[in-house]
C-alpha cells in the first residue's frame, strides 16, 4: 500500500469537511455553487501554474468530469444540511456501493470478512440514523447520490489511469468543466447578499476549503493511481470513523445531538470500519515449511 498518498487523502478528506461546515452551517454562507467555482478555479490555475502536460480530452474524460461534478455537489449538499457525525456516518455506504461496482465492472470478488465489515458498516449507519434527532430528507438524499457518484468516480478513473492518462490531465479538464457549469449558475449571485466577508475567521475558513478542493481530488487521484478504488473507500471509511468520535466528544460540530442509540450506532460502524481495514489490508503469510536437519 502506498500510504503517503493514503494519508494525504485522508488529511484533506478530514479538513474539508469541517472548514465546509464552517462556511456553509456556522456563517451560513449561501451559494455552494460559488464554492465549488472557486475550488475548481483554484484548481485549474494550480495545474497550469505547474506546467504539466495536459492530455486531450475524450468522451470518458468527459464521463469522469460530470460524475466527479455530481459527486462534489453532492457531497458539499449533503455536509450543509447533516451534522458531521451523521454525514460521516452515512458516507461510510459508500464503501459498499464501491464493492458492488468493483466486482460488476472490474471483476474484483470480495472476501467474506469484507462483505461482513461492509454489511457491519452499514448496520450501524442505519441505526445511527434511525434515532438522528436532527434528520434532513434532503441531506440523507444528497448524501446517497454522493455515495452512489464517489463510487463510480472512483471506479471510472482507475479505468482512465490504466488507459494511460494522467491524474493531471482528469484533475484538469473536470474542474475546466466544473468552473464553466458552476459560474454559470453565479450569474443571479449577489455577494453584497452575505455579509461576513471581511470576518478573519470566515476568510481562512472559505481559503482552507478553496485550497482543500484541489488537494482532496489530487490525493485521492494519487490514491487511486498508487492502489486502487477499494483502498480509498477505506481511507475514507478510516478518515469517517476517526471524525465521528471527534463530533461524539463535542468537538467542531454544534449541530450534532447526542443520543445513547445514535452513539451505539456511530461506533458499531466505526469499529466494523476498522475491521474493514484489516480484512483488506492483512495478507495472510504462506505457511512456514519446517525442515528436521536430524533426519
Amino acid at each position: 500500500m502506498h500510504w503517503t498518498s493514503i494519508l494525504s487523502y485522508m488529511a484533506s478528506s478530514f479538513m474539508i469537511v469541517v472548514f465546509n461546515k464552517i462556511v456553509l452551517t456556522i456563517f451560513s454562507f449561501n451559494s455552494i455553487p460559488f464554492i465549488l467555482f472557486c475550488q475548481s478555479l483554484f484548481t485549474m490555475v494550480v495545474l497550469l501554474a505547474r506546467r504539466s502536460v495536459i492530455q486531450r480530452p475524450s468522451v470518458s474524460i468527459l464521463w469522469i468530469c460530470i460524475l466527479n461534478i455530481l459527486n462534489i455537489y453532492c457531497g458539499i449538499s449533503a455536509a450543509s444540511a447533516l451534522n458531521v457525525a451523521m454525514f460521516s456516518a452515512l458516507r461510510r455506504i459508500s464503501i459498499f456501493t464501491t464493492l458492488c461496482g468493483q466486482w460488476y465492472f472490474l471483476h474484483t470478488k470480495p472476501t467474506k470478512s469484507v462483505v461482513f465489515s461492509v454489511l457491519c458498516m452499514i448496520l450501524g449507519a442505519i441505526v445511527a440514523a434511525s434515532n438522528d434527532l436532527s434528520f434532513n430528507v434532503n441531506g440523507y438524499i444528497f448524501v446517497m447520490l454522493n455515495n452512489c457518484f464517489t463510487s463510480g468516480v472512483q471506479i471510472e478513473t482507475k479505468r482512465a489511469i490504466e488507459n494511460d492518462w494522467t491524474k493531471t490531465s482528469i484533475l484538469f479538464w473536470s474542474a475546466t468543466l466544473s468552473t464553466t457549469l458552476f459560474g454559470l449558475q453565479l450569474v443571479n449571485f449577489n455577494p453584497n447578499s452575505f455579509d461576513s466577508w471581511d470576518n478573519k475567521a470566515f476568510q481562512i475558513a472559505f481559503l482552507s476549503s478553496m485550497c482543500l478542493g484541489f488537494v482532496i481530488n489530487w490525493s485521492a487521484s494519487w490514491t487511486i493511481e498508487k492502489n486502487d478504488a477499494l483502498t480509498l473507500a477505506v481511507a475514507g471509511s478510516t478518515k469517517s470513523a476517526i471524525m465521528g468520535l471527534f463530533v461524539v466528544a463535542g468537538l467542531f460540530d454544534p449541530t450534532y445531538s447526542f443520543t445513547w442509540v445514535n452513539f451505539i450506532g456511530l461506533q458499531i460502524s466505526a469499529i466494523a470500519s476498522l475491521f474493514y481495514v484489516y480484512a483488506v489490508s492483512v495478507v495472510k503469510e504462506p505457511p512456514k515449511v519446517e525442515i528436521d536437519l536430524e533426519s
